[in-house]
């Protein structure tokens, strides 16, 4: 990526293990389930979204809690691996990493059992908060705000940045708001960018039209909202303009970490200075290829693949302005 000297971004949020298993049906209680295969990788929706964004070409500092064991381990090693900076890791003596059991369905869709683990943040001083202040962009999620454990540390995460003027972007994930929709919403007017998908879009602001539900919470003071329509695409707003973004269709096999995939994408074209259109395109790329391999994590899609699909896309592709826009960055 031409600019990934100068592009960063730190991430505040759970970090977890993902373990994904394709069923063909829920059993009954007591009964069991098989599945063809298995696969174990680190996740969380900012440790996802922290992977991707290394891949294509950003310097991402990660901000979190793991335990002291073998699934610690095996996400640290992870997102080294993949250039991700993990001295914003702490390790949690005596705690289990937080995991994730994910089931997913014929049609690609996952569901999760959590255990948060070391994801209930007890330490407030074990968190390097001023990495923040030497980065582009804070990205934070949802969950932690539902936790009193955690609600401080974000907080205080949001007024560093505030206070060096880094603009911060929240997906505020589906769980969270159907929870504590009161924390979410009193967090909305601190942020540049905010994520949602369709349904806590709906119930955060009592509205089901997408323009409607964006145009509400740019009211709050966000510069852009992206909403996900899922298999219908998304919709970007600012207060300027507006952008439909129609999907790409590729063979899902597990929308797992797919959200998290399309704000890596938001957040690299908000950085890069994409247009609006080009932006939604990007990260509508990334949440398909996101779909097409089981499980998240080191999984997930990067520069080589934007470049791989786009070459395989009809040259006469409505979206040749901005995929011309997509590939000068990762050229």
């Amino acid at each position: 990526m031409k600019t990934n000297n100068t592009l960063s971004a730190s991430l505040l949020g759970p970090i977890n293990v993902d373990v994904t298993m394709p069923i063909e049906k829920y059993p009954e209680e007591g009964d069991d389930a098989g599945s063809p295969t298995c696969s174990v990788e680190t996740g969380g929706v900012v440790g996802n979204t922290a992977i991707v964004l290394a891949k294509l070409g950003v310097n991402t500092n990660l901000l979190g809690c793991v335990g002291d064991d073998v699934w610690g381990s095996l996400a640290l090693n992870a997102f080294k691996n993949n250039g991700v900076n993990v001295s914003g890791i702490s390790i949690t003596p005596e705690t289990s990493t937080g995991l994730n059991f994910a089931a997913v369905s014929k049609g690609g869709e996952r569901t999760f059992f959590n255990a948060w683990g070391a994801n209930i943040w007890t330490e407030p001083s074990s968190f390097n908060l001023d990495i923040i202040k030497s980065t582009s962009i804070l990205q934070i999620t949802g969950h932690p705000l539902t936790r009193s454990a955690n609600k401080s540390i974000v907080l205080k995460a949001i007024d560093i940045a505030q206070s060096n003027n880094i603009p911060i972007c929240m997906d505020t994930s589906i769980r969270p708001v159907f929870d504590n929709p009161e924390e979410i919403r009193s967090v909305i007017p601190k942020l540049k960018i905010c994520i949602l998908g369709y349904k806590e879009a709906c119930y955060l602001v009592n509205e089901d039209e997408p323009f409607t539900i964006a145009e509400h919470i740019l009211s709050q003071g966000p510069e852009m909202v992206a909403i996900k329509l899922s298999e219908k695409g998304s919709v970007l707003v600012t207060k300027t303009k507006r952008s439909i973004v129609p999907p790409y269709q590729v063979d899902t096999v597990d929308t797992t970490g797919a959200g998290d995939t399309f704000t890596a994408g938001i957040i690299v074209g908000w950085l890069s200075k994409l247009d609006l259109y080009s932006t939604g395109v990007l990260a509508n790329m990334l949440g398909a290829l996101a779909t097409t391999v089981y499980g998240a994590g080191t999984k997930l899609p990067g520069a080589n693949e934007i470049t791989s699909f786009i070459a395989s896309l009809d040259p006469k592709d409505k979206h040749k302005i901005a995929i011309d826009q997509i590939l000068e960055l990762f050229s």
